[in-house]
């Protein structure tokens, strides 16, 4: 990790092995059952490609977005899960603090 600071999900995976006890960590990486759809959720993303491109200006990058009216900076959101609280104590309202503070979206279902 470059400067102490994650820059991929495994690197995230390993802090929070470090921070969380055994079962708390098994239970947040696991899947229900067979884990089928956790494997297919990964497998998900590894299909999702990046392509650099070099020689390029980036001293202007603009990546907002807006998502049902909403501005944001960036098009990421914070996507529905349960059981916040086994990581931080304030739980999903910990979540949502983080979420808001770098002016995203944290979205529920009704």
């Amino acid at each position: 990790m470059e400067n102490n600071l994650p820059v991929n999900v495994r690197e995230y995976q390993e802090l929070a092995k470090k921070a969380l006890s055994k079962m708390h960590y098994d239970y947040i990486n696991g899947g229900a059952e067979d884990e089928h759809t956790l494997r297919d959720n990964i497998a998900a993303y590894g299909r999702i490609l990046l392509r650099p491109r070099v020689l390029v200006d980036v001293s202007n990058i603009d990546m907002s977005t807006s998502l049902l009216g909403y501005n944001m900076p960036s098009p990421i959101i914070v996507a529905p899960t349960g059981s916040h609280k086994v990581a931080n104590p304030e739980g999903e309202v910990a979540t949502a603090k983080a979420a808001a503070s770098c002016n995203s979206l944290m979205v529920g279902d009704i």
